[in-house]
């Protein structure tokens, strides 16, 4: 299975020739990634994890303290990477980079980090059932966007 989101072939409508169709945005497209698909590709799942992983090797203070200046260090080189990691995956195969889904893929990186806590924990107004539900629900929509037939 392939990083990149499928976003199917364009189809021509009827009333119009194929170049016109896809210009006015009148086109369909056959094939393509269905929701599902389109959700898991947005998410940097393979920079969570290397998030995840470094965040965890962080070691804790005698008194129990976490290092939230590694902590933040680890979130941004995290998310620098994201979108040079999306260009890559979504390129490799020849085609151009599918920016739609670099800049999702960017955008949900630190949904997804604040959720799981890291240093966004080292800030006193976080609070974990927040950050679930705007994981939830960004994640939900994020999946919606269909990237345009044919790109």
């Amino acid at each position: 299975m392939s990083r990149r989101i499928d976003t199917g072939t364009p189809i021509a409508t009827k009333e119009s020739p194929r170049a016109d169709a896809l210009k006015l945005g009148k086109a369909s497209s056959e094939g393509g990634d269905d929701y599902l698909g389109r959700l898991v590709k947005y998410i940097p799942a393979e920079i969570v994890a290397l998030f995840v992983s470094a965040c965890g090797i962080v070691p804790v203070g005698k008194d129990g303290a976490v290092n939230c200046s590694a902590l933040w260090v680890i979130f941004a080189l995290s998310f620098v990477l994201v979108p040079a990691y999306l260009w890559f995956v979504t390129s490799r195969s020849g085609q151009s980079p599918l920016w739609p889904q670099i800049i999702l893929g960017t955008i949900a990186f630190p949904v997804w980090a604040f959720a799981i806590g890291g240093p966004f924990k080292c800030l006193g107004w976080y609070q974990g059932w927040i950050a679930s539900i705007t994981l939830a629900f960004v994640t939900v929509v994020f999946g919606m966007y269909r990237p345009r037939p044919g790109t």
